[in-house]
């Protein structure tokens, strides 16, 4: 059979890795070899590294037309109604669903001291800050975030809530918030790393709620929590998004009726 040529038409961690699990399984039940499309964008080469490097079933880069991610002869339905879109993009690349979360094939360390911290990265590249409620996605509201933020500390007294900040300049933005330390991340192995090691996470809808997701393979006693607004968590659950079984979604009541569901 023809080799398999995978890709992301975004650069984002997330959006890679909605297809993490599908070289293995393009390999287990068809036989066929994968590599990451030429010309493939991401957002840093750190993405790259961890979801397509440190698999052993991606057999390099190459050249060709991509037949495999989020291309245009796949069709983005959920017939079957399955709640995670790792389950429903393997059926809909002809795989039988075998999948529920994203992987890494990173096998994270356990670091020292982060028994009793949570993390709290409330960043993002790709979801507005502003406070818009009239666009779709809305986008957050600083004080509906802070509110719920505070809401964690008061149900963990007994925790450090750790703010992430990034060594790297990765163009993202963040809420300002109170914690009782901060966490300085050298790399996305190293975050990979903390959260393997650490109580909890709290995060907003964005790439590092999807690892921590694939991270729970590891750290199977790990707290994910996402703030996210109602829109999107109804629009992700109704279509097989980025909605995973064992991450907590805190649901961000949005203030507006959103007219517009039809941006994938």
């Amino acid at each position: 059979m023809s080799d398999v040529l995978i890709g992301a038409w975004h650069g984002g961690l997330g959006d890679s890795l909605q297809f993490s699990t599908l070289p293995e399984q393009f390999y287990k039940q068809q036989g066929r070899e994968t590599y990451v499309a030429d010309g493939c964008s991401f957002r840093n080469k750190e993405i790259y590294d961890l979801v397509w490097g440190c698999n052993p079933y991606i057999k390099g880069v190459k050249e060709g037309i991509r037949n495999a991610g989020d291309i245009p002869e796949i069709d983005f339905v959920n017939p079957n109604g399955y709640t995670s879109s790792i389950t429903n993009w393997e059926e809909l690349h002809g795989l039988k669903p075998t999948n529920k979360h994203p992987k890494i094939y990173y096998e994270p360390k356990k670091l020292e001291g982060y028994e009793d911290t949570i993390l709290v990265d409330l960043s993002s590249i790709s979801l507005r800050h502003d406070g818009n409620k009239n666009t779709y996605p809305p986008a957050y509201d600083a004080d509906e975030v802070l509110v719920e933020y505070n809401n964690l500390r008061k149900r963990y007294p007994e925790k450090k809530f750790a703010k992430v900040q990034f060594s790297q300049d990765l163009g993202t933005n963040s809420f300002s918030f109170d914690s009782d330390g901060t966490v300085i991340v050298d790399s996305i192995f190293h975050y990979c790393d903390l959260m393997n090691s650490a109580y909890g996470i709290i995060g907003l809808y964005s790439g590092q709620s999807a690892l921590s997701s694939a991270i729970i393979e590891y750290n199977p006693d790990l707290l994910s929590f996402c703030l996210i607004s109602e829109a999107i968590y109804k629009k992700h659950v109704e279509r097989s998004g980025f909605i995973f079984d064992n991450v907590n979604y805190i649901i961000i009541e949005d203030k507006v009726n959103v007219q517009d569901t039809s941006i994938h």
